[in-house]
């Protein structure tokens, strides 16, 4: 159950539909997630659900952070820390699966913050983005050394994996 409140994050946009099929595709059971850009959090509740060890949701907006605790609350997780704030708060955690459905600029910024988190061997799902910008971001993630491994689009929206190998 998801309230939105004022978060991005129902279910119904592209990105967010894309990155729920992202999930569903992945093994996520007893992986450590980190979802950034959580919005209502809907994304690192159903990694919860699916069998995530845990992990952590950050958001900019105090009305995702907040959006983010009550839907947690509602649906029953304890597994996820959540944090109002940016990339910066990123410290020594290491993730097994990245999330950030976020935009583009946030994305090309911030990525060299997600690839040092994710662990050898782990899968960085990004979305928030248009076709357009895929050659961007395939570029900035090429640069951290990260290998693009596919993407789904809907719409002119894409969500795309890359790997840390």
């Amino acid at each position: 159950m998801i309230e939105p409140n004022m978060a991005f994050g129902t279910g119904n946009h592209e990105t967010t539909t894309m990155m729920i099929e992202a999930i569903l595709s992945e093994e996520i059971k007893d992986k450590v997630i980190l979802d950034m850009g959580c919005g209502t959090g809907i994304l690192a509740i159903l990694a919860s659900r699916l069998g995530a060890a845990g992990g952590t949701a950050i958001d900019i907006d105090e009305w995702a952070y907040n959006g983010t605790k009550e839907n947690t609350d509602r649906n029953g997780i304890s597994n996820i820390a959540i944090f109002r704030g940016d990339a910066s708060l990123l410290g020594s955690q290491v993730y097994d699966i990245v999330f950030a459905n976020i935009q583009r600029n946030v994305i090309l910024n911030d990525l060299p913050a997600y690839q040092a988190v994710l662990k050898k061997g782990g899968g960085m799902w990004l979305s928030g983005f248009y076709t357009r910008d895929l050659d961007a971001i395939k570029s900035r993630a090429l640069e951290n050394g990260l290998t693009f491994r596919r993407m789904i689009e809907k719409n002119n929206w894409v969500a795309a994996l890359f790997s840390k190998d």
